[in-house]
């Protein structure tokens, strides 16, 4: 799974997918955004003059955490075929999520701030004006009111707009889940190298993209049976249509709130008999355990186990929910597809044994069935054994849930093969990476604008014989009109334009 230090990636992405909707019309965004432009910025050529360094950093504002993604880019300017390369990827992750602080919102901007002071530790200073920066909230603050998710984003974009790096109104705002889901897609295919196979029509070899966070989870692929797959759901809310390299894809995507661990972990307890107000009662903890104090979505709980515990209980009031509460729909085409799983999937796959934990954390193959199987053995554990990790109360529901979700919900047998991912060619397997893709456009096409303008108002100077006078003109302008010219042409080939969903 390991790839070469540097990533390779055309310098182009559908950044056309992020159409940003949004439930708070103070932050909402535009409904389709534009295609990835160049990667070169004619600002850094002074700084060095060979290799393009930049950077694009983008924060993934979840439910249970916010994560700084800060990637770094390169580009050698004496190559014109126009492609960047991924560098490194810093990763830094505070805990709890925004949402935890609803009724504090001065101190999740307080949060972010530690994943600025990261950030600042390290892009050069003389790049903090170059390098654009994005956050964006997931379902954690979807499942708030707007008044208090207003509240917490008014006070994370004061924090932002003083970071020192490069923002815009859109900088900070809330990500719709079917654009988390696209870009999930978008970015493990790539890192897996199956976009190949999208271009040339073989969407058969497309890898699916199942991604499980706190508040909710998505799953995206290419159905090569679309009558199949739409039958039974409302296609508009289930699907969206891209165009890559000329090809028009229909992707089977959609994102169900209320069905991320730990929105399920609440839903499922506020279901079971005996649970009223703040005081909930679980099939999925020990008889006589309680957990005092469980925060989440800024509410304390309290959280029992029911007199008859068991894993099968624990299963039917997971699959209740998956099937009666939320009504996951059954995928009968995802069988046939190389599924990989990220998030919480991993990182429970790991806890229960599934795939080893390594170093690089590289993931592995494992099955439907073997969550069944880590659940079973969650469940017997008494209380009194329980370790003292944050998470080890609720692994017997953490597990029976995503085996619910998967085989009751998804309809995926007991056998389906599963990579459960974490890391792929030494990236993070998130949204973000599709994200700093369509910041970078973004920027640039910003750029583009205003530089056009301002030749348009100061041409170059040129000599008595009518020839542009070079002494006189920046050595970013040569780089950025190579630029212009010739993005025209690949563009136009490319025309990673989105389709109406």
């Amino acid at each position: 799974m390991l790839a070469a230090p540097a990533l390779l990636l055309v310098a182009v992405f559908v950044g056309a997918t992020l159409h940003e909707s949004v439930h708070h019309e103070k932050y909402q965004h535009p409904e389709r955004t534009t295609e990835i432009k160049s990667c070169l910025s004619p600002f850094l050529v002074a700084e060095e003059k060979t290799t393009c360094r930049f950077f694009a950093c983008v924060i993934d504002a979840g439910s249970t955490g916010t994560r700084l993604h800060l990637y770094e880019f390169s580009h050698d300017i004496n190559n014109d075929s126009g492609p960047f390369r991924v560098e490194k990827e810093t990763f830094k992750e505070v805990k709890p999520g925004l949402s935890s602080f609803a009724k504090e919102p001065q101190k999740a901007a307080e949060s972010v701030g530690v994943l600025l002071d990261a950030a600042r530790a390290t892009i050069p200073k003389s790049l903090w004006i170059h390098t654009p920066i994005t956050l964006k909230a997931t379902a954690g603050l979807r499942l708030l009111p707007d008044d208090e998710a207003d509240e917490i984003l008014d006070e994370v974009d004061r924090k932002v707009a003083e970071s020192g790096f490069l923002t815009n109104e859109d900088a900070v705002g809330m990500l719709s889940g079917t654009d988390e889901g696209v870009f999930s897609w978008f970015t493990l295919n790539v890192l897996v190298n199956r976009m190949k196979h999208v271009v040339s029509g073989e969407f058969g070899s497309a890898a699916a993209a199942l991604d499980l966070g706190g508040g909710s989870t998505q799953l995206t692929f290419i159905p090569e049976r679309p009558a199949e797959a739409f039958e039974d759901v409302d296609e508009a809310d289930f699907s969206h249509t891209i165009n890559i390299f000329g090809t028009d894809v229909k992707l089977y995507t959609h994102s169900y709130l209320g069905n991320g661990l730990v929105a399920a972990r609440l839903g499922v307890a506020q279901d079971t008999a005996g649970s009223k107000g703040s005081e909930l009662r679980t099939h999925c903890l020990p008889k006589r355990f309680t957990l005092k104090d469980w925060d989440y979505a800024g509410s304390a709980w309290r959280v029992s186990g029911t007199e008859e515990p068991s894993f099968d209980a624990c299963l039917h009031s997971a699959e209740a929910y998956v099937k009666e509460r939320t009504k996951v729909k059954n995928v009968p085409e995802l069988s046939d597809k190389d599924i990989y799983v990220f998030s919480y999937f991993y990182d429970r796959g790991v806890q229960g044994g599934l795939v080893p934990k390594t170093e690089g954390n590289l993931g592995g193959l494992s099955t439907v069935g073997a969550y069944r199987k880590a659940a079973e053995k969650a469940c017997a554990v008494p209380g009194e054994e329980f370790g003292p990790e944050h998470w080890r109360p609720w692994q017997c529901f953490d597990l029976t849930y995503i085996y619910a979700l998967l085989h009751h919900g998804y309809g995926l047998p007991d056998d389906k093969e599963l990579f459960l991912a974490k890391r792929l060619k030494k990236m993070e397997m998130s949204w973000a990476l599709g994200a700093s893709y369509h910041l970078l456009n973004s920027y640039h096409a910003d750029y583009n604008i205003k530089y056009t303008e301002s030749r348009r108002n100061n041409p170059v100077p040129t000599s008595p014989e009518g020839r542009p006078n070079t002494t006189q003109k920046p050595i970013l302008d040569d780089v950025f009109e190579f630029m212009s010219d010739s993005l025209t042409t690949v563009l136009s080939y490319f025309n990673l334009m989105s389709a109406s969903s």
